[in-house]
């Protein structure tokens, strides 16, 4: 009879091992599972940010050039000249309205995805944010901003393209 209890218990121990074992690998592979399901979690994350930077960054060009137009608006001169082409400015300032209204929108759109414009006019000058194109002498302080030629965003913190602008140099 000891023989035969030693036996089993020796079964026993055996048994136990191997179960340990398959547990130790089980836990093992879905720890690996867990990790490579957080790393394609990421990578997906990841991915859709790149594709939202490259999305707006082409999209970034038409708005330039929407606020291009409504900068260089003809203004009439006087009052006579309104008067005289009446029509045409009536029109105009319905064009202008849809152009003011298309540039909302988009503003919208990219401010639900996360894009800001970056702040510049009356800031100091900042590499991370601006890009200086050119100086002028002026009263203010060196390197404060004091135009924008071109509107800087960020998305989520990280800079899409630089504000392009003027700053001041003391005279």
């Amino acid at each position: 009879m000891p023989d035969e209890n030693q036996q089993e218990e020796q079964n026993l121990d055996e048994l136990q091992k191997d179960l340990d074992a398959v547990t130790s690998n089980w836990k093992r592979a879905l720890a690996d599972f867990e990790n490579y399901r957080r790393r394609k979690e990421a990578e997906s994350k990841d991915l859709i940010e790149f594709a939202k930077e490259v999305t707006v960054a082409k999209l970034l060009p038409t708005i330039d050039s929407l606020e291009q137009a409504l900068h260089h608006l003809p203004i009439e001169e006087n009052q006579e000249s309104r008067s005289k082409n009446q029509e045409f400015f009536d029109k105009y300032s319905n064009w202008q309205k849809g152009i003011e209204g298309i540039v909302m929108q988009l503003d919208k759109v990219l401010a639900e995805l996360g894009v800001k414009k970056i702040e510049a006019v009356g800031k100091k000058f900042d590499p991370n944010f601006h890009e200086a194109v050119r100086e002028l002498e002026s009263e203010s302080d060196d390197g404060i901003i004091i135009d924008e030629l071109q509107t800087g965003f960020e998305l989520n913190g990280k800079v899409i393209r630089p504000s392009q602008v003027v700053i001041s140099k003391k005279k």
